[in-house]
């Protein structure tokens, strides 16, 4: 019966699905052909992974409360809104109920999902809007009418100097409150993630900004400077805009004595194991060239000359390089097994560090 039937890549390269591309399914194999539909659509496939994400994840929870009440995606209305809302903020009923933040950012996505299904399969849009009366005279702004009433801030704790050496030090690099190595300490990358923190703390890039950087991109140590002009490239910024930030040379230092030490053991292994030769869709960074402009050669031979601004964070977890040990990665955070180390990944590290600063008796640091 499967004789002559394309196969599952040639089924996806046809109907435009790319490598990656996100999908909801029902836990009984059900699926909603509209809602994977919007997720392989422009107007998301031009979003950023994390936008992708976090519509994702709010689609998902919105199916599954319909599918918990008995009402149909299509036939959904301000009745089901409110009743959402309720059940995420409020019900008693919810061992997992959340602020209104997250609320918020569940109506963002299934509004815009239903902007786009309204003229493609005329149903309604259930998340209705009311009008604001802005700060300006005659200026009007719309939201949610189920917006919810407070949305608290996010809780940011501000770090000096010393409060954050304080924080790196028990947290990621396994020391007391007075400077001494912790018994049965456990942590096996301490120099990682330490040079990653002081990059974050030293540049203000965010977290999935600076873990996608590039050893390219890395300036060269030059002790005469304190600081040292970077670019980051554009597919990595927020709303992909790409910008000049300021690198401390303890920083850039730190990072490459990261890269001479745990990460080149990291690599070694990998290249013994021959983790390298087992990815998908490979890349080769063969020539450096002016203007931010690399070539890149496949596993077929063909060779492509791109700009470092529009390589975003996925493809650079392809790209590497051939050494005279073998293929590395471009990448310069791997895991500890040699692989490009994904941005989900530093927020365990974080977790774990926050955990042991409490366990200190420092969680108000």
């Amino acid at each position: 019966m499967l004789a002559g039937l394309p196969t599952l890549r040639e089924f996806a390269e046809a109907h435009g699905t790319r490598p990656g591309q996100e999908f909801l399914i029902c836990s009984d194999g059900r699926v909603v052909s509209a809602v994977n539909a919007f997720l392989a659509s422009p107007r998301m496939t031009s979003r950023s992974a994390g936008t992708r994400d976090k519509f994702g994840r709010g689609l998902c929870v919105w199916l599954g409360y319909l599918d918990a009440v008995g009402q149909s995606w299509s036939q959904a209305g301000e009745a089901e809104v409110d009743g959402f809302k309720y059940w995420r903020m409020t019900d008693a009923a919810n061992p997992s109920r959340v602020a209104g933040s997250s609320v918020l950012d569940n109506l963002s996505a299934v509004n815009a999902f239903y902007e786009w299904a309204q003229p493609r399969y005329a149903v309604a849009n259930p998340v209705a809007r009311r009008h604001l009366r802005g700060r300006r005279a005659g200026a009007r702004l719309e939201s949610f009418a189920a917006s919810p009433h407070v949305v608290r801030r996010r809780d940011v704790k501000w770090l000096d100097p010393g409060g954050y050496a304080c924080w790196r030090d028990i947290g990621l690099r396994g020391l007391d409150r007075h400077g001494r190595e912790v018994e049965r300490w456990r942590g096996r990358n301490s120099q990682r993630d330490c040079a990653f923190a002081d990059g974050l703390y030293g540049t203000g890039l965010r977290l999935s900004e600076w873990a996608s950087v590039l050893l390219v991109e890395l300036p060269a140590d030059d002790p005469t400077r304190g600081y040292v002009t970077c670019w980051l490239a554009s597919e990595c910024g927020k709303g992909k805009r790409g910008r000049q930030y300021w690198m401390p040379r303890a920083v850039s230092a730190g990072v490459l004595a990261y890269c001479e030490g745990e990460r080149a053991a990291a690599v070694r292994r990998a290249q013994r194991a021959g983790r390298y030769d087992q990815v998908g869709d490979l890349l080769v960074l063969t020539r450096v060239l002016g203007r931010r402009r690399v070539e890149l050669t496949d596993r077929a031979g063909g060779r492509n000359t791109v700009s470092l601004d529009a390589l975003d964070p996925a493809v650079r977890c392809r790209i590497f390089t051939d050494t005279a040990s073998g293929l590395a990665p471009a990448v310069v955070w791997v895991n500890e097994d040699g692989l490009p180390r994904q941005v989900h990944g530093w927020q365990h590290t974080f977790d774990t560090a926050n955990q042991r600063v409490a366990r200190a008796g420092l969680d108000a640091v």
